[in-house]
């Protein structure tokens, strides 16, 4: 394991040579393994027990997000990952503040890991962009064929009464300055439908947060 791995273990963990520690890929496989040496630079392990869990066969749940703002798009990361988000799509809608490159998701995919360890999970979610919405929207229509498309809405019909009638579902949540009739025109010309999330404008990482958690309960 590399250095940064092996902070972790004799740091976060304080584990020592001869201890079990707990191994995962994020792809469905957990494994246990005893250290047999651990030094700054980094750790070796002997593999003892493996474990491969096979992916859910549906009710995958995607969110097709605007970023936001530094703390608050890690903060968004970390809890979809926790809550067991299977994609998190960063895209920039036409009102999404200018901002978000390739280390973007760099910093995401650590945070992911990190949430990952922290909640006992065993997938990493795909994360992908940041790119533009139409790009996006056809790319995860493309990927995932057979998902419902929603988005959300203050004026959609209410979350609780939203109908999972495929397998998995794909979720575009917009910034605060909301879509333009230009990205709703797209919207609507995939059968989109909107769903209100909450009975309050909701910011962006608390959307996110809010409709993972549900779809959860009910995919």
């Amino acid at each position: 394991m590399d250095a940064e791995q092996s902070r972790h273990l004799s740091k976060v963990l304080r584990l020592n040579v001869g201890d079990t520690a707990e191994l995962f890929d994020g792809k469905g496989c957990l494994a246990s393994a005893i250290i047999k040496q651990l030094g700054r630079d980094q750790a070796v392990l002997r593999l003892t027990q493996k474990q491969q869990t096979p992916p859910a066969p549906k009710g995958r749940v995607i969110l097709a997000v605007s970023i936001a703002k530094g703390e608050r798009f890690d903060w968004l990361i970390e809890k979809c990952t926790e809550l067991g988000c299977d994609h998190i799509a960063a895209v920039r809608y036409h009102h999404t503040v200018k901002m978000g490159s390739d280390s973007t998701m760099e910093r995401a995919a650590k945070i992911a890991v990190a949430a990952l360890k922290q909640s006992g999970r065993v997938f990493m979610p795909v994360l992908s962009g940041p790119a533009d919405f139409e790009p996006t929207l056809a790319d995860l229509c493309r990927r995932y064929p057979q998902a419902a498309l929603a988005y959300g809405d203050i004026e959609g019909r209410p979350l609780a009464a939203f109908s999972m009638p495929r397998p998995d579902v794909i979720v575009c949540i917009g910034p605060e300055g909301g879509f333009t009739p230009h990205e709703r025109t797209a919207l609507a010309a995939r059968s989109a439908v909107a769903v209100r999330f909450s009975d309050a404008v909701l910011r962006i990482e608390t959307a996110a947060v809010a409709v993972c958690a549900a779809l959860r309960q009910t995919v």
